[in-house]
């Protein structure tokens, strides 16, 4: 199942970051990525109530409360960080570059979650790592050969600490799962039950989080919202199945072969690139989406 729930989550993400990129030059970066949650909410709100009223108010440990806390602030940032890079980079260089974390997953979670994946596994990881240095080759540049696949402007600085920080988010969110499950034994193993809570109390922190800072210090930007309301409810509704898709998937298997999985987002971006943006550079990047579908079948069929 987690397979099937990590293509769907990939597929509809690349969904909302396009929606996202669409409105990336008319609002802020922040009230971009206020859009994500607050329009997510209302969705994961009606979720909970539904599940709540079959099968009665769950408990929630301080545990639970504290991964969903560091789940949020993580997933926040990473939200800014690569909305800010659509406005510095190409569509597809932002999402293939912030696909990285499928590398630094494995690596982190190897070293501090004890979550070692197979050899098969990190050969399917390895290849796909590969193949995200492999788009970067095929950008256009100063600087020629080899270098250029490890050459970073500011936009894919951006996108890979999003990466970083999409990591970090989910481990803390992997844990927030557990200790729900841990608290309530009838949510059973498919831990469905488990990820919606998760999700709708990482989503209210994002919303309380983000409305502070935007009426702080961006108050204006709100006016943009009865402008693209429609667009920000589309990356709502998108970001709230896909994120749905992710969560329950991470407490099904390890986070890195979700992860890899997942990877089918940066296929689809660059094929986005190619149709909508017309970015012509992306051709030089296919070879390298080429290796990323390789990696996935390495992982899924050895």
């Amino acid at each position: 199942m987690w397979v099937y729930l990590a293509l769907g989550a990939g597929c509809l993400q690349t969904v909302r970051n396009a929606l996202a990129k669409s409105i990336s030059g008319q609002v802020s970066p922040a009230l971009n990525s206020w859009s994500r949650f607050a329009f997510n909410l209302p969705f994961s709100l009606l979720l909970v109530l539904v599940l709540d009223l079959r099968g009665g108010w769950p408990a929630l440990p301080p545990a639970f409360l504290t991964g969903c806390f560091v789940t949020a602030v993580c997933q926040l940032l990473g939200n800014v960080a690569l909305v800010s890079a659509f406005r510095r980079s190409n569509f597809a260089e932002s999402i293939v570059l912030h696909k990285l974390e499928v590398v630094f997953t494995a690596i982190f979670g190897f070293a501090f979650f004890s979550e070692a994946p197979s050899e098969a596994g990190w050969v399917g990881i390895f290849i796909c790592g590969l193949g995200v240095l492999a788009i970067n080759l095929g950008r256009t540049g100063t600087v020629d050969g080899w270098r250029r696949a490890f050459h970073f402007d500011t936009g894919a600085w951006l996108a890979l600490t999003c990466a970083v920080l999409l990591v970090l988010a989910s481990f803390a969110l992997k844990a927030a799962n557990e200790s729900f499950a841990l608290a309530n034994p009838q949510v059973g193993e498919g831990r469905f039950v488990a990820a919606a809570h998760t999700l709708f109390h990482t989503t209210w922190i994002e919303v309380a989080l983000l409305t502070t800072w935007l009426l702080a210090r961006e108050r204006e930007q709100f006016s943009h919202v009865r402008v693209h309301w429609k667009r920000m409810l589309g990356i709502g509704a998108t970001g709230f199945l896909g994120s749905l898709g992710w969560f329950w998937a991470y407490s099904l298997t390890l986070v890195a072969y979700v992860k890899t999985v997942g990877q089918v987002e940066a296929v689809l971006a660059v094929i986005l690139a190619l149709v909508v943006w017309r970015e012509r550079e992306v051709w030089r990047q296919l070879p390298g989406v080429a290796l990323i579908g390789v990696g996935i079948a390495v992982l899924l069929l050895l």
